[in-house]
């Protein structure tokens, strides 16, 4: 996010998959079509009653459910006594729309533990559930999957309306994007069980996405559902994904590489078809990434606006929205977005929009609508974020960035509703394959639910699923703070911070041991166990300095004042070495574009310089480039580093040593080096005795279990696989 010069401070399969689909059924509860089975002689109906289950604090408890459709009336709807196993439950039979309810056992306001989605009502947070019409019939996705040799199949189940008929076999279509017809080489319809079981060859690489259309025996249309299938080498989650992320105003222009601007502060020129002709010419590819990140695409404000430092800030960043469904001419067209969309998935290169919920320009025209309304925390902007009578701590959720940057009150039905929905536009319109949400920690956690269950309801199935990346800015010891936003109802991952500064501390500043790096990711892994969440780490992004110039010691002074770009050869070895680390641990690693080549930079604007030619780079700074390459690709082949778990060997100040092991029996040791005063001697425990073989270099490696003796060697990183690895050179 833009901070107006203000500072803030894996799991197995078998569980994720599990706590994916405890997500989507969650996430079909909020959506409102819930498809309950119905009994086996009778076709399958949608089902609009909502059960309620609680299990009261006592024997005695009165609980009633306080409740929208009984207009909040007390007593509200009194659960009977409750059943032997303890539980007491009512249903509800509910109209189409919006509803919301409490669970109020003995005076204390509860919310339903089986519902994510919650809402507001008089300052207490509620249950909150979309009901959808069970008038009508839908088709439900329950699967889709594609396969390397063009294949793919789509299974899904026809669900009558309340009173309708059984689905029309001969009904069933799929259909593209602009609505074609799209040919199968089999339909199989049951209109008994409602099953639909369509099978497709023949398909080009890349995504593909269906809707799935049918009507019942009387001509009754349904909501037609929405199938993704990838043909690709091999099935992929978002732990195989490598994040390149583009900031497009500094990236690259329309003719290649851009100008800085004459004003840090200010549109340096670069568009979306910059970052498409990046991709086509395979620089993105050949570093490995198959994930790309690109930075607010949002109409952005005319004109420049101060920041805290009082210097002129424009809003080149595209943190600042005008507008919440356009694209800012300036980085290009609807028409381009879709070419460069088009062009990653292509390639096999996943597409993440970065989306701002939480504040809009004073430009927007929800300003000029509703700023008398209630839409906003504090019409007149007083408290802004850290200041005196308004810090981060107490204020986090009301304060604004800035004066003209007000907070949109989340707590509101309406805001809620319009923001949830302009957030999904972007993946409705231009079919992307995930979102980085700015400055979740700043609404309730209820906005950031509201938002994963929309996108999940609508565009999550087994086979695929949405990657919903929130940006929570925390401190070193910011465990907490994560992990509160994460879970089967939460998003799907968040940027490890507590990481980063363990990088940081450990290789650029040298003010931690190394075992600083192994804390880091033992504690994570300990914090989020179970949530399922797929953390995304970094050694720096945006809204910090460059790790070069941190390694350098020119980090400091006005963000104003470019960093001398490092000449030092050691600076580039400690560069490679966090991004060696950063590879071989647990997440999905992301690249915040000009890392790969160590570039330089102090505060903003400094660090959102634009990206030099590549006449501009010196040897050292392609050498780390290669570097990059290489971890790339080797990430990509290893089982071990994508999906491995983590298990720590040695963690002293000097040297790190951990394993990645995967339940199919893939391995990897890395072991980190930062001292060459003294060799690397310590047990592996659990390593098999033999030689390794060093995947980056290929030299073959002794390793010993109860003693492993390896030469010094200083800022560097051994990644060892064992002889006959597929991955090996």
């Amino acid at each position: 996010m833009q901070r107006s010069k203000s500072t803030r401070p894996a799991s197995s399969s078998p569980n994720r998959r599990a706590l994916a689909l405890a997500a989507t059924l969650g996430a079909a509860v909020a959506a409102g079509c819930r498809t309950d089975a119905a009994p086996a002689d009778a076709i399958p109906r949608r089902s609009c009653a909502r059960t309620v289950w609680h299990h009261a604090s006592s024997a005695r408890a009165q609980v009633e459910i306080v409740s929208s459709w009984s207009g909040w009336s007390r007593p509200g709807t009194l659960l009977p006594a409750e059943r032997a196993d303890g539980w007491r439950v009512a249903a509800f039979d509910l109209p189409p729309g919006e509803h919301s309810y409490a669970i109020v056992d003995d005076g204390q306001w509860l919310t339903d533990p089986s519902v994510g989605t919650t809402a507001f009502y008089e300052g207490r947070e509620v249950s909150w559930i979309t009901v959808g019409d069970c008038g009508m019939p839908s088709v439900h996705i329950n699967a889709a999957r594609g396969s390397s040799d063009g294949h793919a199949a789509v299974d899904a189940t026809f669900f009558a309306s309340k009173q309708g008929d059984r689905v029309a076999a001969a009904s069933v279509a799929i259909r593209d994007a602009v609505g074609g017809v799209v040919a199968t080489d089999s339909v199989t319809v049951d209109a008994a069980t409602g099953a639909i079981a369509l099978r497709l060859s023949g398909l080009a690489a890349g995504k593909h996405v269906w809707r799935i259309s049918a009507s019942d025996a009387q001509g009754a249309v349904a909501e037609p559902g929405l199938a993704t299938a990838w043909i690709e080498p091999r099935a992929w989650d978002f732990r195989d994904a490598a994040i390149y992320q583009v900031m497009v105003d500094r990236y690259r222009g329309p003719a290649g590489p851009l100008a800085a601007p004459a004003d840090a502060g200010g549109f340096a020129g670069g568009t979306v078809g910059g970052v498409r002709a990046a991709l086509e010419r395979g620089e993105l590819t050949a570093m490995g990434f198959n994930t790309l990140w690109l930075s607010p695409l949002y109409e952005s404000p005319t004109g420049a606006f101060p920041g805290a430092d009082g210097r002129a800030y424009s809003g080149y960043h595209g943190y600042w929205p005008t507008r919440s469904r356009a694209i800012d001419p300036r980085f290009g067209t609807e028409a381009d977005v879709d070419a460069l969309i088009a062009s990653a998935h292509a390639r096999g290169v996943r597409v993440l929009f970065d989306v701002v919920p939480h504040h809009v320009h004073a430009q927007h025209p929800y300003v000029a609508s509703h700023s008398r309304d209630g839409w906003f925390t504090d019409s007149g902007g007083a408290c802004v974020c850290g200041a005196p009578s308004c810090s981060w701590a107490s204020h986090i959720q009301d304060c604004w960035f800035t004066s003209y940057l007000p907070t949109l009150d989340w707590t509101r039905s309406d805001v809620a509703d319009q923001l949830t929905s302009d957030v999904s536009w972007w993946l409705d319109r231009f079919d992307a394959d995930g979102l980085r949400i700015d400055a979740v920690p700043m609404m309730p956690r209820a906005a950031s639910r509201r938002m994963v269950a929309d996108v999940r309801a609508r565009f999550d199935h087994e086979g695929h699923a949405t990657y919903l990346l929130g940006e929570n800015f925390t401190g070193p010891g910011g465990y907490d703070s994560l992990r509160y936003l994460l879970g089967p109802f939460g998003l799907s991952g968040e940027f490890h911070f507590p990481l980063m500064w363990a990088l940081r501390g450990a290789i650029a500043w040298q003010s931690e041991p190394l075992s600083a790096i192994d804390l880091a990711a033992r504690r994570g892994q300990d914090a989020w166990a179970g949530s399922g969440a797929i953390m995304a780490t970094m050694i720096g992004n945006h809204d910090v300095t460059r790790f070069a110039s941190e390694s350098a010691g020119d980090a400091g002074g006005d963000g104003w004042i470019p960093a001398p770009q490092p000449t030092s050869p050691l600076v580039y070895a400690q560069q490679r070495l966090a991004l060696g680390v950063l590879y071989t641990l647990p997440g999905a690693p992301v690249v915040y574009y000009g890392d790969e080549l160590g570039l330089a930079g102090r505060a903003d604007p400094d660090a959102r310089r634009v990206m030099p030619a590549e006449s501009a780079l010196t040897g050292e700074m392609r050498a780390t480039r290669d570097f990059v390459g290489r971890l790339g690709a080797l990430r990509a082949c290893s089982a071990a580093l994508r999906r491995g778990a983590y298990r720590g060997l040695v963690a002293e100040g000097e040297q790190l040593a951990f394993a990645r092991e995967d339940d199919a029996g893939a391995r990897a040791l890395i072991i980190v080096q930062r001292s060459g005063v003294l060799p690397f001697d310590a047990p592996l425990p659990g390593a098999a005795s033999a030689t390794w073989i060093d995947a980056l270099t290929g030299a073959p490696t002794p390793v010993d279990p109860t003693r492993t003796v390896l030469a010094a060697a200083p800022w560097s990183i051994r990644v060892l696989l064992p002889k006959g690895d597929p991955c090996l050179p």
